[in-house]
């Protein structure tokens, strides 16, 4: 284990956090029926930015501890996968419940990546950014417990 991943852990957060802020204002306007194209793309952009942050941390925390990702296509799937289990030198870094949320937010990820952002919809759009706050904080409290274990270990 990197003596600096903690570190490295809070810093994904402390990033994390500024996106979080940044959304609020898309955040409060989930109960809108609709927005204009410019503030959708920007909540595409934005709720890619978000989960990326969460993988980037997770993704940090498996090579330092777990050795090498997945060779697979689905690779990102797996890291979520990976993240739930024990290890035999590590606890579960998330809960299957916030692996869950985040798996909605990673199928969402893979669309923004493919599709044209004309295609993107308010209506299906808001639904996962009013999740973002209560994410971010299951988010949060995991890895600072996580962080709790590297201190201890």
């Amino acid at each position: 284990m990197s003596p600096d991943l903690a570190i490295r852990i809070q810093l994904g957060l402390g990033e994390l956090d500024q996106i979080r802020e940044q959304m609020s204002p898309l955040i409060a306007r989930t109960d809108e029926p609709e927005l204009p194209v410019m503030e959708t793309a920007a909540a595409c952009a934005m709720l890619h930015s978000f989960y990326t942050e969460i993988e980037k941390v997770l993704k940090t925390i498996a090579l330092d501890l777990d050795g090498p990702l997945s060779a697979s296509e689905s690779w990102h799937r797996d890291l979520l996968n990976q993240m739930a289990r024990a290890t035999a030198s590590r606890p579960a870094v998330i809960t299957t419940e916030l692996r869950s949320s985040l798996g909605e937010l990673l199928a969402f990820r893979h669309l923004f990546r493919g599709a044209s952002i004309a295609l993107m919809r308010w209506d299906k759009l808001a639904p996962l950014v009013a999740k973002v706050p209560a994410v971010y904080q299951e988010t949060v409290a995991q890895l600072q417990k996580f962080i709790h274990f590297l201190s201890a270990a």
